[in-house]
């Protein structure tokens, strides 16, 4: 075929299972200009539950999952092995993942299947010889860490640590995987230019969201009235941001009608915030969203109708997600303050985003909530969590802040005074232990009881009461996972990688607050711990480390309870991937000459001198397990 001349239609769209993707002559490659492999935990993780969900569901028959577009051009001149050569252009990461998750497969599943057994990485590089040999070794089952490519290893790991824990049924997620799920594979023109096609791919526009498609439907829900219109629009458009404090996606002039003089207040309701919009002079003339969504610091301004220059903040969650904890919040509002106290069949709303539209509607498509009431809902929501919820400022620390409205300025504030910083820390605990944007059932909570104890402002004036509340949130959370026939159990913290992160998380908050306190742990204080106190903050970790390694290349003996808690602790992937057969005493060297370490419990295990599977090695993993698990113990019985 001429190399200008435009493939048939039927060779530049297949849609291909992934058995067909991986078992047919072909080969896929990743050019010199596409960046390294670099999905991370909360990628790889809402990609194995999102499959895993569907392939679960209780639907008649067996649904397909469509997992979006491959865009590829096919190398004429360059075939591989004499395999069909495609350079992958659009969904590399995509594909990176497929092929990692595919030899995690293959290496876990000791069944008789030729086409799993047969399955060959189709998979190369242009330029990165270690990627290739890291891929291979996977798919041999040689899973030992190389230094030079800790992604893709702590890819392989994360999968294998997500397997475990959630306990999915690997044969059926195997079967599922290979049979229903799909993908698009569009096969670029042979003249076209590459370079410019990849800048055109990596700066599109952005597609129309699932949640613009339910504010036009909700919309049309509405009175005929434009102005109850443009107040549902105003408010949408202005929660729909959640990279900074709402009331700063409010036209200037407005502002202080809705929010008070210092921005502290809260209108009484839909109508009232309607009644300040058709008083403004520039109903028209807002905000637009571009603004909004602009990257603005702050500055010390002049006049009340320059505040638009602002900090931008990191939000746990997105819009989409937000929406469902609203409808939620929303309806079983409804249902407690209704007389028969009954859900109708469909009230029940999922935290799902993948299921966003079809959670606002009935099977008959009604609206299972009023429009103008939600969005009154959705403005309340969305200041509680501006106040009281954790976010990310531009250095990446976590904060809990308030804005602060000036006679001619705003500032950030702390929400609170003494009790702010055990707040973020708690709060931020929570987060990372479910970095996904979806399935937040902490942060459903944590509104639930902010909607409870604030006033008809939007402000509570008790920290302590919510820091209470937020702490018999994990109490409860510790229960199902340790307590047993009303006791407290160890069982499930001697089990490795299993372990869930949870348990790792919550023991460094209490360790911080009895730390805090003044609480010694193998003659460690604040003080001795340092920097390593002083600049700890909660990050998302996910690899269990065991400090004394599970396979130890020096030829000494192996502990038999390699797993046991006291063992222990949790790291980011990419550094368990590094330091996985490091023995205890290398590893500490590393984190030394590092000056890092990750986790307030790991700080602790590396003040022993001795560790290890025998004598005093032994009888200090035994000593640190039995102090850490007291603590956990101690905390899941203290009085509500």
């Amino acid at each position: 075929m001429n190399k200008n001349v435009t493939p048939s239609q039927d060779q530049a769209l297949t849609l291909l299972n992934i058995k067909a993707l991986f078992t047919e002559s072909a080969q896929y490659v990743i050019p010199i200009y596409q960046r390294n492999y670099a999905w991370g935990v909360i990628e790889i993780e809402q990609l194995i539950q999102d499959i895993y969900d569907v392939s679960t569901n209780d639907t008649k028959g067996t649904p397909s999952y469509f997992l979006g577009c491959l865009i590829v051009y096919e190398r004429k001149n360059q075939p591989y092995d004499g395999k069909k050569s495609y350079e992958i252009i659009d969904g590399q990461q995509r594909h990176t993942t497929l092929c990692i998750l595919l030899a995690y497969l293959k290496n876990e599943l000791a069944i008789n299947d030729d086409e799993l057994n047969h399955l060959t990485f189709n998979l190369t590089f242009d330029s990165r010889p270690r990627s290739i040999n890291a891929f291979k070794n996977l798919y041999t089952n040689g899973i030992n860490c190389d230094i030079e490519e800790p992604n893709i290893y702590s890819a392989y790991n994360i999968i294998d640590r997500y397997f475990k824990t959630h306990k999915v049924n690997i044969e059926q997620f195997y079967r599922y995987l290979f049979e229903n799920v799909k993908l698009l594979r569009i096969t670029v023109p042979h003249d076209t230019d590459l370079n410019h096609y990849f800048e055109i791919i990596n700066n599109r526009g952005e597609q129309l969201e699932k949640h613009e498609v339910l504010k036009a439907k909700m919309l049309s829900e509405c009175a005929k009235d434009a102005k109850v219109r443009h107040c549902f629009s105003t408010i949408w458009d202005a929660c729909s941001n959640m990279d900074g404090f709402v009331q700063l996606n409010f036209s200037a002039d407005i502002r202080s009608a809705i929010f008070g003089k210092d921005w502290s207040d809260f209108p009484n309701s839909f109508a009232d915030i309607q009644a300040h919009l058709s008083q403004s002079s520039s109903i028209q003339n807002g905000v637009t969203i571009e603004d909004i969504i602009a990257d603005k610091r702050f500055h010390p301004i002049d006049t009340d109708n320059n505040l638009e220059k602002k900090e931008r903040f990191g939000s746990i969650i997105d819009f989409s997600n937000f929406l469902l904890h609203v409808l939620k919040l929303t309806i079983n509002n409804q249902t407690k303050t209704s007389q028969n106290n009954k859900m109708q069949q469909g009230d029940e709303v999922s935290l799902d985003d993948k299921k966003l539209l079809k959670q606002f509607y009935y099977s008959n498509n009604k609206l299972k909530v009023e429009p103008t009431e939600f969005a009154f809902n959705l403005l309340k929501y969305r200041v509680l969590f501006d106040r009281y919820i954790v976010k990310k400022d531009t250095e990446n620390r976590w904060r809990l802040l308030t804005l602060k409205k000036y006679t001619n300025d705003f500032n950030y504030v702390n929400t609170f005074d003494a009790i702010n910083e055990q707040l973020v820390m708690l709060l931020s605990m929570f987060d990372v232990s479910n970095p996904s944007s979806t399935y937040k059932r902490w942060l459903y909570r944590a509104l639930e009881i902010l909607n409870k104890i604030a006033d008809k402002k939007a402000l509570i004036d008790s920290p302590l009461n919510y820091l209470e509340k937020l702490e018999k949130i994990s109490q409860e959370y510790l229960s199902e996972i340790c307590k047993i026939n009303g006791n407290f159990s160890d069982d499930k913290l001697h089990q490795g990688i299993k372990v869930h992160n949870f348990i790792f998380n919550l023991l460094d908050y209490l360790l911080w607050r009895h730390l805090s306190k003044g609480k010694r742990f193998n003659g460690l204080g604040k003080s001795e711990l340092g920097d390593h106190f002083d600049n700890f903050q909660f990050t998302v970790r996910s690899s269990v480390e065991h400090y004394f390694p599970q396979t130890d290349p020096s030829g000494e003996k192996v502990m038999k309870n390699v797993d046991r808690f006291g063992n222990l602790c949790l790291i980011s992937p990419s550094t368990n991937s590094r330091l996985s057969n490091y023995s205890p005493a290398d590893k500490k060297k590393f984190y030394r000459e590092k000056n890092r370490i990750e986790s307030l419990k790991q700080a602790i295990m590396m003040s022993y001198n001795d560790w290890g599977p025998e004598g005093q090695g032994l009888e200090n993993i035994k000593k640190h397990e039995e102090e850490m698990i007291n603590i956990l113990r101690s905390f899941m019985f203290i009085p509500a």
